[in-house]
């Protein structure tokens, strides 16, 4: 099986996937469409199933829409969605509530500037809800010293890396402070040195 992931010029909502196939080690064409207002998304737009990116095309002509379903998609061909329906549930659960918190930061990235200082605390106050739970969940798992999942790498650690690496803590770097077990989970995944290598090489954008 081929892959063609088709996204904007940034990281956004297609950066799971991409750090997917990073983990996996298995080659991916990047396509990137330069902006929202560009003649590129014109002319891709009428392609896309559900008029959005990203989107996902396979080698047998599928195509998969919807960041999550692409990230779930891939997790499940690459191994890195748990061994068993419970650990299936437990990284949904992880990614659900990430996904909470990235909402809640798109908004706050495309919020006029007099509302940039609400839609941030909106932000930090999901993470301050959040956290504790999250925390609590990795702390279940080998005492908080490995993955939120098993034993080793799932999309719910990815996703907690982009979250967190990629966008929160590149507005507000002490966001994590009062959960020393996630700060650590971050700390390891961006040591993983398939990840560290996509960081690196991967093209620069703000988000």
């Amino acid at each position: 099986m081929s892959y063609k992931l088709t996204y904007f010029a940034g990281r956004g909502r297609a950066e799971n996937a991409r750090l997917l196939f990073a983990v996996a080690g298995v080659q991916y064409e990047d396509i990137r469409v330069e902006s929202a207002w560009s003649e590129d998304w014109a002319q891709v737009k009428g392609s896309t199933p559900f008029g959005v990116l990203p989107f996902l095309t396979l080698s047998d002509g599928t195509s998969i829409s919807m960041s999550a379903a692409i990230a779930n998609y891939l997790a499940r061909e690459f191994n890195l969605y748990g061994k068993n329906n419970k650990e299936n549930t437990q990284v949904d659960t992880i990614t659900n509530a990430l996904t909470d918190i990235m909402d809640l930061f798109y908004k706050y990235l495309l919020a006029k500037e007099d509302a940039k200082a609400e839609t941030l605390k909106n932000v930090l106050d999901k993470v301050e809800i959040y956290g504790v739970a999250m925390e609590a969940s990795l702390k279940q798992n080998n005492g908080g010293n490995g993955y939120f999942v098993g034993k080793g790498l799932t999309l719910a650690d990815i996703a907690f890396f982009t979250t967190f690496a990629d966008n929160v803590k590149a507005v507000e770097p002490n966001v994590l402070d009062k959960y020393p077990l996630l700060n650590g989970l971050l700390e390891r995944v961006g040591a993983d040195e398939k990840i560290a290598k996509w960081v690196e090489t991967r093209p620069k954008t703000i988000y």
